[in-house]
């Protein structure tokens, strides 16, 4: 049977109505989550080596704070600068954004994290279309220089909660359920990556298999290569989290395989 390849250029944008379902699933599945935690889970080192389990989720409070109230955004920049002067500013931002929460007891973490994005979904939901084209300048994320605000809390946002949930699972030894919009997430990296300056340009065919799997077209002209790897491994491979993906060249130039293994995309 031939599995039709959806060209990655032609996937549409995620609108609001799906956003929205993509946070409120995340959410929900991080409350699930955090429900399950004893205090050593807590204290696990994750992939994001700076950071263990409560550092993640306080990173994810100063995310919703930072929709909240958007003044913390520029507040923290001017910390991170100062802080931590040889980080480049986005990560050292995020940095501040853990160092804020670091220390607090697990239970009232918890609520704070539930407290926050309750809030911050329904802000994003409700912001004004001039609100959303908003452009926003990001130091520190190449290809993502210039960012509408709109795309920043609708795409970036979903995504950001869903790779560092599976950053805790991995962390514990857990099995990462992907959820049931993960489909969708993934269609939206796929897009992301032949919109900017990220892929080599390399006409491949890639199969993503697993949760969230896919095939997409990557590249323009007639393939070279088809490939296949898993979708959530993938995910970790794009943004830098895995740097030894199993990619399997199914037919094909082996370059396309190496196109495929060696991209990588700011998350």
């Amino acid at each position: 049977m031939t599995t039709t390849a959806t060209a990655a250029r032609d996937i549409a944008r995620a609108d609001r109505t799906a956003a929205r379902r993509h946070r409120d699933a995340e959410v929900a599945a991080w409350d699930d989550l955090m429900a399950s935690l004893d205090g050593t889970d807590w204290q696990q080192r994750t992939v994001c080596t700076e950071w263990d389990v409560a550092d993640i989720v306080g990173h994810l409070c100063g995310q919703a704070e930072d929709v909240n109230k958007p003044w913390s955004f520029p507040l923290r920049d001017r910390r991170a600068r100062r802080v931590y002067p040889t980080t480049p500013l986005l990560d050292a931002h995020m940095m501040i954004q853990a160092d804020d929460h670091r220390g607090t007891p697990y239970d009232v973490l918890q609520q704070r994290f539930d407290k926050l994005w309750a809030k911050a979904t329904k802000t994003i939901s409700r912001n004004p279309a001039l609100i959303r084209r908003m452009q926003v300048t990001i130091e520190g994320m190449p290809g993502f220089d210039k960012l509408d605000l709109g795309y920043i809390q609708d795409i970036l946002l979903a995504r950001d909660l869903w790779m560092h949930r599976d950053d805790v699972c991995q962390a514990l030894g857990r099995e990462f359920d992907a959820g049931p919009y993960a489909d969708e997430l993934v269609a939206q990296v796929m897009r992301d990556i032949v919109d900017g300056p990220f892929w080599s340009g390399t006409p491949v065919v890639l199969t993503l298999t697993g949760q969230g799997g896919g095939t997409y077209r990557l590249g323009q002209g007639d393939p070279i290569a088809t490939v296949s790897t898993d979708a959530v491994g993938y995910m970790r491979t794009l943004s830098g989290r895995d740097d030894q993906p199993t990619v399997v060249l199914i037919d094909g130039d082996p370059t396309g395989a190496e196109a495929v293994a060696t991209c990588r995309m700011p998350f």
